[in-house]
Formats: C-alpha cells, sequence, structure tokens
C-alpha cells in the first residue's frame, strides 16, 4: 500500500458528470490554478474575458508581492466587522500584511458574478505569520475596472453575499 498527497482538478459538465480529471503536485498550486483560470474562462467567462483576466491578474500580481494596478482615484472600503482599513486605506494594509506574512496567498475560491464592469467573489486568504500563527480567512471581494485599472475594490465578511451582490447591482446600475 502507499500513499500519494496531490491537487486534483475536476471537471464536470450541466449534468455533473466527470468530464476530465487533472492531477498536480501539492507544490504546483499555481498551475493547478492557472488551469482552474484557464478553464474557467474558456467556458462561463468567456463573455467577460477581459474583466476575468483582470481579476486573475489582480491576485497572480498579490501573491507575487505586488500591488494592483488602480486608478488614482480608486475606491476601497472594508465592510467587514472590526474593520481592517479606514477608507481609501487598501494599499497600505496590503503592504502591512505582506511584511506580516510573506508566505501569504490569496486566490478565489468562487465567483458570485460577473459582468464587463466588474465581478463579485468569495477569496481565501492562507499564510503563516512570522511567529507562527496560521491564518485563513474567507472573504467577498468586490473588484470594478476603468480600462485595465481597478476603480474600485471593496471587501465583505464571507457571510455578508446578499449584502455584496446588493451592492454590486447599485454600482453596476447606468445613472439615470
Amino acid at each position: 500500500m502507499f500513499h500519494t498527497d496531490a491537487l486534483c482538478l475536476v471537471e464536470v459538465d450541466a449534468h455533473d458528470r466527470i468530464t476530465a480529471t487533472l492531477v498536480f503536485d501539492l507544490a504546483d498550486i499555481d498551475a493547478a490554478f492557472a488551469e482552474l483560470d484557464a478553464r474557467y474562462l474558456a467556458g462561463e467567462a468567456a463573455a467577460y474575458s477581459h474583466t476575468w483576466s483582470l481579476v486573475t491578474q489582480c491576485h497572480a500580481g498579490l501573491n507575487r508581492r505586488e500591488l494592483p494596478l488602480t486608478k488614482p482615484d480608486w475606491v476601497n472600503i472594508d465592510h467587514r466587522r472590526g474593520i481592517a482599513f479606514a477608507p481609501g486605506d487598501l494599499a497600505a494594509y496590503i503592504r502591512v500584511g505582506k511584511d506580516l506574512m510573506p508566505e501569504a496567498r490569496v486566490y478565489v475560491e468562487s465567483v458570485q458574478r460577473l459582468s464587463n464592469f466588474g465581478a463579485v467573489f468569495i477569496q481565501v486568504v492562507e499564510g503563516t505569520s512570522q511567529d507562527g500563527f496560521v491564518v485563513e480567512r474567507r472573504e467577498i471581494g468586490i473588484l470594478t475596472f476603468e480600462g485595465d485599472l481597478i476603480s474600485r475594490a471593496e471587501l465583505f465578511d464571507e457571510a455578508d453575499l446578499d449584502a455584496a451582490l446588493t451592492r454590486f447591482d447599485e454600482l453596476d446600475r447606468p445613472s439615470s
């Protein structure tokens, strides 16, 4: 008998039948997410490929310890209870997080809404602090874009999906 750990990407069709299985080494998590994103982009996200590409670029950049590309006047708001950053301070919050958890990773767990305007998604942040404190948190993110730049970022607690979707719908409506 033997045991091995691996990352598996399983694709299912509209009838919940397995159509493909890909296996990755545990150390190849970036390759697994790249494959998952490519398949999502070619399928469900195809109509909004530009937006989805910007979302994935943002997360990939964060994992390389790079700040995302934003408009100079971008709006960023933290709606989470026990607010982690004041309005407008997300970039500073990210910088401090990089210092406290230099190996932290962030990835999109699920997409709740996607349009040409932006996206609502559940993201996971995982890491270990320099003092050995293990962190795994899920939060809801909203990103909106103008061209290739982030124009707005908002964070919500995982339990506040309805509020995040309502907020996204309000933002996505053209002004009268």
